[in-house]
């Protein structure tokens, strides 16, 4: 049954895993200071910790179908509350809002008449509605596969600009200490795209190297020395 392998899971959790870091989860008992707010889809194929290797107290996660940020004060819920607590509250210096390949919401999108049964994922689902629009004049030329893609990336733009509607990422913009980014997960090759608003095009995540430091006698640092 899946819920004994969530068990056994569990129980490893609590023999190995939370005994050799249960420095950090003391620490984390008594407070949480994330480094950014997640904003991702619900999507079981997601797992933003393990995408971004982040520890336990690193991302204040929000995952919703479709990575979905409603603009303000259309549909105030949630996400929206999740929002306003992250940027207003703990002060995240960034937002990232990640869409991923082969999403259900996208294809939802596409073909809207296959949803119709379930009419609180189709009133959702009108929140992408402006990604679809917007790529109403350019889909020519496009196979399936490349559409689908176009309209994720398009997807995560949109919510980009609706971010930009929620007073509490407002101000935080307009005083220059929050900054938004948008990726594309791309699950079977591994990959993140992060959009460049300048040339308004997906390119590929380059990792930052760790810049070599100097021990504090002049030589060479220590291997695992802290920076």
């Amino acid at each position: 049954m899946p819920v004994d392998h969530i068990l056994r899971g569990l129980k490893r959790f609590q023999k190995k895993v939370y005994p050799k870091h249960r420095e950090l989860f003391q620490k984390l008992a008594l407070q949480q200071r994330p480094a950014a707010l997640f904003i991702t889809c619900a999507d079981s194929r997601i797992d933003p910790c393990l995408l971004t290797q982040t520890k336990p107290g690193e991302l204040f996660i929000c995952r919703v179908i479709g990575n979905i940020v409603p603009r303000y004060p259309e549909s105030i819920g949630g996400v929206s509350a999740t929002i306003e607590y992250a940027v207003g509250v703990l002060g995240v210096p960034d937002v990232i809002v990640c869409g991923h390949t082969d999403c259900g919401v996208m294809k939802g999108v596409l073909n809207p008449e296959a949803l119709k049964p379930l009419a609180n994922v189709t009133a959702w689902l009108g929140h992408a509605q402006p990604a679809r629009e917007a790529l109403a004049k350019s889909d020519g030329g496009l196979s399936d596969a490349e559409f689908l893609l176009a309209l994720t990336e398009r997807n995560v733009v949109e919510q980009l600009k609706n971010l930009h509607t929620h007073p509490a990422v407002a101000a935080r913009l307009e005083q220059g200490s929050l900054k938004l980014h948008g990726w594309v997960y791309h699950i079977g090759k591994g990959v993140v795209t992060t959009y460049n608003s300048r040339r308004e095009r997906f390119f590929r995540v380059r990792t930052i190297k760790p810049r070599k430091t100097k021990a504090r006698d002049g030589g060479p640092a220590r291997k695992g020395a802290k920076r």
